[in-house]
């Protein structure tokens, strides 16, 4: 019952945010309650519309994973489940946002953002089905992105904003590199994180709600809906994925999902008249990122591949201290809201971006260390638990 109050209650939250969003942008003039609640009935339709859509998905692909051979095997190396488990969780989000989008965007505008799902969600499904090579994943993830840079307009990432306060550091003639290497980075971020029951599917739900918050500030009412439709996609698929889970995202719900959030990411941060700084972006993702980074970097170190799998991560790292898999979740997106928090309040409150940035520096340069040594923020953990 609580999980059903838990998703009633935020699709009311989201939808009136954007409701609020939209009147105070005027785009339907004066705030009267009449607007308000026409416009947040509105809006929820977009939540519900790609909650029922996915949840129907979900379980319609459940029935036939086995037929399609899109089944999870345990092993004994880095998975922590013991039984075989649908990997469809990812098709049935992305089929409930994509419903509402026809039904409720202009589709002429976003048709480049809609291939490029489409394009990474398919190499996700091969990736579930027939474990093929990273290469592969990053040439599609690649393409995907060069289309977006190409047709959709802003998907540039061409500041970082003033990171260490002697001006904006601009990306130049590297624009696109930069963009690419950028996206890919939250592509894989997301999907390396995908490791215990509700942690990748919280993890993005928490940050579209943050860059739904982001959106409203900047006066981007689209992007508000947006959000709503993703929100209401991973809601129906968490009621499956939450612990002890039915089901999985697989590579297509994470690698699409990252690719997503790291287009808002670009879409919010590089408007000229932007309010949202590119660092207040990073530090929404700042948990997936950093575990990411730290991870790959202690890989090479140790004479190994960046991408060959382990049970290094910051989820592993928990569960060997003694927390479960709920337990581990918590902690994890605790620490995400308070990032996510300080995102708002930053952009709000207009901390400079190297205040920002120092605090991403710090975080990270704690978190490798502590890691490494399994002291510093696990010995702090460990003393809450005790």
């Amino acid at each position: 019952m609580f999980h059903y109050l838990l998703i009633f209650f935020l699709g009311i939250f989201l939808a009136a945010l954007s409701a609020v969003g939209q009147m105070a942008f005027g785009a339907t003039g004066d705030l009267q309650w009449s607007h308000f609640l026409m416009t947040s009935f509105e809006h929820a339709r977009i939540y519900v519309v790609s909650l029922f859509v996915a949840h129907i998905s979900i379980l319609g692909l459940s029935a036939s994973a086995g037929r399609l051979k899109l089944l999870d095997m345990p092993d004994n190396n880095r998975k922590v489940h013991t039984e075989a488990k649908p990997l469809v969780g990812g098709l049935g989000i992305i089929a409930g946002v994509l419903v509402a989008m026809f039904l409720f965007f202009p589709i002429a505008k976003y048709i480049s953002l809609i291939i490029s799902i489409v394009l990474i969600l398919c190499v996700g499904v091969l990736d579930d089905r027939f474990d093929i090579s990273f290469k592969w994943r990053f040439i599609v993830q690649i393409f995907a992105t060069v289309i977006t840079i190409h047709y959709f307009p802003g998907m540039n990432l061409r500041s970082f904003g003033n990171l260490l306060g002697f001006g904006p550091i601009e990306t130049g003639l590297l624009v696109v590199p930069v963009t690419i290497f950028c996206t890919l980075g939250v592509i894989n971020a997301l999907n390396m994180i995908d490791g215990l029951d509700g942690l990748a599917g919280t993890t993005a739900l928490l940050a579209f709600i943050t860059f739904a918050g982001l959106a409203w500030l900047n006066g981007m009412n689209a992007f508000m809906l947006l959000s709503l439709a993703f929100a209401g996609a991973l809601a129906a698929f968490l009621r499956f994925n939450w612990h002890p889970s039915k089901l999985f995202m697989g590579d297509a719900g994470s690698m699409t999902l990252g690719f997503v959030l790291a287009f808002f990411a670009v879409q919010l941060t590089q408007r000229p008249d932007s309010v949202v700084s590119p660092v207040a972006a990073l530090i929404v993702l700042a948990i997936p990122v950093t575990d990411t980074l730290t991870v790959m970097a202690r890989r090479m170190m140790n004479g190994k591949s960046p991408f060959e799998p382990d049970k290094t991560h910051f989820h592993h790292i928990l569960r060997d201290m003694g927390f479960g898999h709920v337990g581990v979740v918590r902690i994890i997106m605790s620490l995400s809201a308070l990032f996510s928090l300080l995102a708002i309040v930053g952009t709000i409150l207009h901390f400079p971006d190297y205040v920002l940035f120092g605090v991403f520096v710090c975080w990270f340069v704690f978190y490798f260390i502590s890691s490494g040594s399994k002291g510093g923020l696990f010995s702090g953990i460990e003393l809450l638990k005790s």
